[in-house]
């Protein structure tokens, strides 16, 4: 599988910001952000089989009433489910540095009624995740098209809840034979490195996926 033409378009929003963006993060190429046109795609029927989603979503444990937030929403392909988990008593925070992604992802929500998600548009920069306000944050093939890594882990970290947890699921870069670009692969070790090296530890694991790592850190003690 050749990931589609709208991965490779640039988004330009980094440009947008007077902070250049890096090309590079700790040796690792940082992959362009998928176009919102491109939507479709994160809700093909096919993925359930390629990346056992329900299965993911099962390691997460949420419970009702907890507060959650999915970075890089898109449409909603997890959002929407999340939100039922938690229930109203929940909450969950959409976020997603395209507008028009957040706007396709109410759509989706008012379809099924559900009331207990805030939509919010971030930054190249920031999150814009209210500080302390979550049990967890989860980032499905997201985190390595972050343009500023360090300035997005920070957020994420200010973010969390004291016992507050960050879940990543990134591609196996070590698979050659998960059918994606290498820019849009993650290593655990790379992704334990930069983790840590932003006052992140790693507390658990789930090697259950296809093609995906699925890694849990907690905030490190200063």
């Amino acid at each position: 599988m050749r990931l589609p033409l709208f991965f490779l378009l640039p988004c330009l929003l980094a440009a947008q910001d007077a902070t250049a963006p890096p090309a590079t993060y700790e040796g690792r190429t940082i992959a362009q952000t998928m176009h919102w046109q491109g939507a479709g795609w994160l809700i093909r029927h096919k993925r359930e089989r390629e990346e056992a989603a329900t299965r993911m979503r099962e390691e997460l444990r949420l419970k009702p009433g907890m507060a959650v937030c999915d970075l890089g929403s898109g449409n909603g392909y997890h959002t929407l489910p999340m939100a039922e988990e938690v229930g109203a008593e929940g909450k969950v925070y959409a976020i997603d540095i395209q507008p028009e992604m957040l706007d396709l992802l109410r759509q989706r929500a008012d379809g099924r009624n559900l009331e207990n998600i805030e939509c919010i548009v971030s930054t190249p920069l920031d999150p814009k995740i209210p500080a302390g306000s979550c049990d967890l944050i989860l980032l499905v093939d997201v985190y390595h098209e972050f343009s500023h890594p360090v300035e997005m882990l920070a957020g994420i970290r200010k973010a969390l809840k004291p016992d507050g947890t960050v879940v990543l699921v990134e591609y196996r870069a070590e698979d050659e034979s998960v059918p994606i670009k290498p820019e849009h692969k993650m290593s655990k070790a790379q992704i334990t490195r930069e983790l840590n090296l932003n006052g992140f530890k790693l507390v658990r694991e789930f090697d259950g996926l296809p093609w995906q790592h699925m890694m849990f850190f907690g905030r490190a003690e200063p």
